[in-house]
């Protein structure tokens, strides 16, 4: 077994900031390291403990975007995924160009913040569904914002097989025991990556990557598709 994912968690609110090291500790692929509530201890305990992921939401008077910059500045081999209430745009993209690997809302589930992390350590990005809905109607297409390498992770890769059997999100979420919101998150981070706007698209492009069997392809609303002779 690979050694636990060191993380770090920033957040003033000390309820949230407790919740969320109570969430990741009970993981045992994540080793929470340390974790801070104002600016100073943050920064200080990211240059000092060099965490492989940190979870921060920077929305506060007291850790704010430009800490949160300033420490990616400092350490820029470690994985970064925001934390915001709200979706402002124009500042998820400016930190994105600074580095930001993933984004997650303050709503966001249990198994999605866990996910982000996973997902954030191999390198990947993980960014919640409905980060990704604003960020393509801002930019009027569908594009990976930023992502350098197309990276399906191990769930992804679960939920697109199981769209493929002709599963619906809800179906899916079941089986995996994670939410429906869950699902869809991993359904949308795959079509932002792959610049995809479609399940058809999403499971022609898993097909010719042979990352499903051609004869499982399905679709729940339309006739089944043969695999070609």
């Amino acid at each position: 077994m690979s050694n636990p994912i060191r993380t770090f968690i920033a957040d003033a609110n000390l309820l949230i900031l407790e919740g969320l090291k109570n969430v990741l500790s009970q993981n045992d692929e994540i080793n929470v390291v340390g974790t801070a509530s104002d600016a100073k201890a943050f920064m200080e305990g990211v240059v000092q403990l060099r965490p492989e992921v940190l979870l921060v939401d920077y929305t506060s008077d007291r850790i704010n975007s430009v800490d949160l910059s300033k420490t990616m500045n400092l350490v820029p081999s470690m994985r970064v995924v925001g934390i915001s209430h709200d979706c402002n745009v124009s500042k998820i993209k400016e930190l994105i160009s600074n580095g930001l690997n993933g984004h997650l809302m303050t709503d966001c589930d249990r198994d999605e913040i866990i996910d982000s992390v996973k997902a954030c350590a191999k390198g990947a990005k993980f960014f919640c569904g409905k980060v990704l809905d604003q960020l393509n109607e801002s930019e009027g297409s569908d594009t990976n914002h930023g992502c350098e390498a197309v990276n399906i992770s191990e769930r992804e890769l679960e939920v697109l097989q199981l769209i493929a059997q002709g599963l619906t999100a809800k179906q899916i979420g079941e089986k995996l025991h994670v939410s429906f919101h869950t699902v869809m998150t991993h359904r949308k981070n795959m079509m932002a990556k792959l610049g995809l706007n479609n399940t058809a698209g999403l499971i022609i492009y898993a097909v010719r990557e042979n990352l499903i069997s051609p004869n499982k392809f399905l679709f729940s609303s339309s006739p089944k598709v043969t695999k070609p002779n």
